[in-house]
């Protein structure tokens, strides 16, 4: 039989089905691969001279990267969804029959429904290198494992590790795949010829050592089971908004299924799975998945003569030593500025601390972090800087003093080399201006923590090369981020629509509400914290100071409300790094409202009510992003949505700020608007785009010929 995307082999016993899909860069699970691969194992499973069967792939650094997303998209009928999973049930059910034993090698991703072909073989073999990535990330699509996975997982490795992978959708490597009893054996990849041979004789002469795996009766005894499911419950109440559905109901699945035989729990889990595939949010998080998976595409085409290797940091505030372990884990050399050498203590303390997460999950081993701080070197002076490809500087949010900065960059670095700034407000065109290599200069905006938040800001200025924009994005997703291009204005992108939020919810405090009624509202309606939980974790001095470079550029609309004011100038709080600010932060983590802030407010007028607390916050943010689409400092409405979630955490299961606006209805939105420009000041305006949204009837992502007329 000829086929397109999986190629049959039979050597001395040996089948091996070789999966290299077509015109694709990746293996994925699509419904024609699927039809060959059924045919292949119908032909294979009646051939007398078949001892064991191999499961391989062509791709570079892919097994299987999981199930056909774009396909799983356009299916919208819950009966259709329900007969393709138990199409694809029936594919695994006869691999899982097959009767000769069957190994999957897997070298490289291994993805969701890769990941459960796997699972339906007899053994798993996986190769050590870092490309080796095994996970169900479903969840993260707003669905869950649904060939299976739900059920063989918990089966193979115990049901309080399964529920770790399959509600998280985290990603392990070969090494910790082994320890959970996921794969049967994990080799360098140079070893991998002769290593599967040797599993394979094994087998084949039945001198396999089968492995030790540790005591799980206590799973299937009532009693310990309820407590298992029950603390996986109580995490995910904690972690996980409730209209994110997806982990909530691949739990409730797995506990209402846990013992059934697996043709049983398959049928449980193919309908679950296809109620689940058409809700709102699944169709959501799908289409951020594709909008993610362009924006990674961005600038890729650019030309560059080299990479960058070599790099300096110049300020070790909060962000400056984030940068500092982030460089340290991605560059080659890291050439740290500082003012004082005394500093290097805690530099090195901060960046241990930030490596810590690594030894303690067996990520890193100690020697690899220590390997990884020894490319940390330190100067007092500009000692070494003319090796430097890319210098950074994260100092305070001051013009003169970053200006200054730069000039002595210039006189220090080779005419080659990148500046990039780490302002998260200031002008880049105004930065610039003083520059002999004005080409070679653009803002690199990291998000705090640096450790944790993916997205990355990228501002050139109106002289920047497109070389150096394409170096610059190489690089920082070389550094494991998410860079997006940004157009130049005060606060950017990300900050000049985040900071009408914090702002607005000043405002609200001002005339009534508490704190903790306002931030509950917030957190309840998705976001990551409430508005003074994030004011506090960015830093009340910090906050205070974009606002006011934010109302010096946009007037009355960015007006800083009285509460910042006062928190910052009368009661000169600083936030959670100095264990006080709207709330009393102790070491343990915990907090109490700091009641100083409401001794200090004089409003009681008028409390509003969650849903005008959820409208004036997300409203005043809607209507600012529209101007950044007016104004051109981001091109694509799927950009800025993917921004504000990556950079704000705005609930991905909405699908973004202006998709979410778009649900809600630009029409009610615009008169909401005009009601609270009534009662509330100038600040609610509706801007031009979205008057222009209403009369046309269209909807942010159907109306982009407005904003680019």
């Amino acid at each position: 039989m000829e086929t397109k995307h999986i190629k049959l082999s039979i050597d001395n016993g040996i089948a091996t089905l070789c999966f290299d899909m077509e015109n694709e860069k990746v293996n994925k699970l699509s419904q024609e691969v699927l039809k060959e691969f059924q045919v292949l194992l119908e032909n294979i499973k009646t051939n007398q001279s078949i001892k064991i069967l191999l499961i391989t792939s062509a791709k570079d650094n892919i097994f299987i990267a999981g199930a056909d997303i774009s396909e799983i998209k356009q299916m919208n009928d819950e009966h259709d969804i329900y007969n393709v999973v138990i199409s694809v049930d029936a594919v695994f059910n006869d691999l899982e029959q097959l009767p000769f034993p069957s190994i999957a090698v897997i070298n490289g991703a291994c993805m969701g429904g890769g990941l459960e072909l796997a699972l339906a073989c007899t053994y798993r073999l996986a190769t050590s290198e870092p490309k080796t990535k095994i996970a169900l990330p479903e969840v993260k699509l707003g669905i869950f494992p649904g060939f299976g996975g739900t059920q063989r997982l918990p089966k193979l490795i115990g049901l309080i590790n399964a529920l770790d992978l399959i509600l998280t959708g985290k990603t392990i490597d070969a090494k910790k795949a082994f320890r959970l009893g996921l794969v049967d054996k994990y080799f360098a990849q140079g070893h991998i010829e002769f290593r599967t041979q040797e599993f394979v004789d094994a087998v084949l002469n039945k001198k396999l050592k089968e492995r030790k795996k540790p005591l799980r009766a206590m799973e299937y005894f009532g009693f310990t089971r309820e407590i298992i499911f029950k603390k996986a419950k109580d995490n995910l109440t904690q972690k996980v908004h409730p209209d994110f559905k997806g982990p909530h109901k691949a739990l409730e699945l797995i506990k209402d299924s846990f013992g059934s035989n697996l043709q049983e729990g398959v049928e449980k889990e193919a309908r679950a799975f296809a109620h689940l595939a058409i809700t709102p949010e699944s169709k959501n998080l799908i289409d951020l998945f594709f909008i993610s998976e362009e924006i990674k595409k961005d600038f890729k085409n650019t030309p560059f003569d080299s990479k960058i290797e070599k790099t300096a940091i110049i300020g070790n505030g909060v962000m400056g030593k984030g940068i500092i372990w982030l460089f340290s884990k991605y560059a080659s050399d890291v050439r740290i500025k500082l003012r004082k050498l005394e500093q290097v203590e805690g530099i090195l303390n901060a960046t241990s601390k930030l490596y810590s997460y690594f030894v303690k999950t067996r990520k890193l081993t100690k020697k690899e972090v220590d390997f990884k701080l020894n490319k940390l070197s330190y100067t007092s002076t500009f000692n070494g800087f003319k090796l430097i490809d890319f210098a950074i500087e994260a100092i305070v949010e001051n013009s003169e003093q970053k200006i200054a900065t730069y000039k002595e960059l210039e006189n220090n670095l080779n005419n080659d080399a990148i500046i990039a700034s780490n302002t998260s407000s200031i002008s880049i065109n105004s930065l610039s201006e003083s520059l002999t290599y004005k080409q070679r200069f653009l803002g690199v905006h990291f998000f705090n923590p640096v450790n944790k938040m993916p997205l990355v800001e990228v501002i050139p200025s109106k002289y920047t090369s497109q070389e150096v924009i394409a170096q610059s994005f190489e690089f920082l997703r070389r550094c494991g981020k998410m860079p997006i291009l940004v157009g130049d204005c005060a606060g950017f992108l990300v900050n000049r629509v985040l900071l009408p939020y914090i702002n607005e919810a000043g405002f609200i405090l001002e005339k009534g509400n508490t704190i903790v009624s306002i931030d509950h509202t917030l957190k309840e309606f998705g976001m990551p914290m409430g508005a003074f939980t994030l004011a506090d974790e960015v830093g009340i001095d910090v906050g205070y100071k974009v606002a006011c470079i934010l109302e010096e550029a946009y007037g009355e609309r960015m007006k800083v409300s009285q509460v910042l004011k006062m928190a910052h100038n009368d009661l000169k709080l600083l936030g959670k790094k100095a264990g006080k600010g709207f709330y009393i932060h102790n070491k343990k983590g915990e907090t109490v409202v700091n009641l100083d802030i409401a001794k200090n407010l004089q409003g009681n007028a008028g409390i509003a009510t969650q849903k005008e607390i959820i409208n004036r916050v997300i409203f005043i943010m809607i209507n600012e992003a529209s101007r950044c689409l007016e104004e051109g400092i981001i091109q694509k409405v799927t950009h800025l949505d993917f921004a504000m979630i990556a950079g704000t955490g705005f609930p991905a299961f909405r699908g973004g700020l202006l998709k979410y606006a778009d649900d809600v209805g630009i029409d009610y939105i615009v008169d909401k608007l005009e009601t609270y420009k009534g009662l509330f000041g100038s600040r609610f305006t509706p801007s031009e785009l979205l008057y222009k949204l209403k009369k046309e009837k269209k909807t942010f992502y159907t109306g982009e010929a407005l904003w680019k007329q």
